[in-house]
């Protein structure tokens, strides 16, 4: 059973090292990724405590095998940042089950907006997002990590005006 619980800075190498291993292994990103992955934490381990973050680690028995960050970026707007699951724990429910506690946790905290960025060679993450209720956009093609790829950015809406509206 895979249990959640908040991020730790003896987490930080860990984070580090499962996304290397995985983007470069599997998605044949370059080194410049490693610059983008600490450059981020830097960022988030700022915004740890301060009230409105949220960031979990998922954990089997003692093993990380996951981890999601969520934090502002403004007043109303949040983002997920650094989303990762190990390849055996995909297609479990375990990530579906992540991403509904930071939306839980931004209805919470009255964020009216999720947002989250990916690649579309990324298609469980993409299929993840749209059937949680994201709507997408795919950017033009781009460079990133040594390769041609585009960016999708997702948002999803918790504002007070679609709520009312979908009910």
């Amino acid at each position: 059973m895979v249990d959640f619980r908040k991020y730790r800075t003896e987490d930080r190498d860990w984070v580090i090292s499962a996304n290397l291993r995985h983007y470069r292994n599997v998605e044949g990103f370059d080194r410049s990724f490693k610059d983008v992955i600490i450059s981020a934490l830097d960022h988030l381990e700022q915004q740890v405590m301060d009230g409105r973050s949220h960031f979990i680690i998922a954990d089997d028995k003692g093993c990380r095998v996951g981890c999601i960050f969520f934090s502002p970026e403004d007043e109303v707007s949040g983002r997920v940042r650094l989303f990762f699951l190990t390849e055996a724990y995909r297609g479990h429910g375990v990530g579906k089950r992540m991403l509904n506690q930071v939306i839980e946790h931004a209805c919470q905290k009255e964020f009216e907006t999720i947002r989250v960025s990916t690649f579309e060679q990324h298609r469980d993450a993409c299929g993840l997002y749209a059937a949680t209720g994201f709507k997408g956009k795919v950017g033009e093609p781009m460079e990133a990590f040594g390769r041609v790829t585009r960016q999708v950015d997702f948002e999803y809406d918790l504002s007070p005006q679609s709520i009312t509206l979908g009910q």
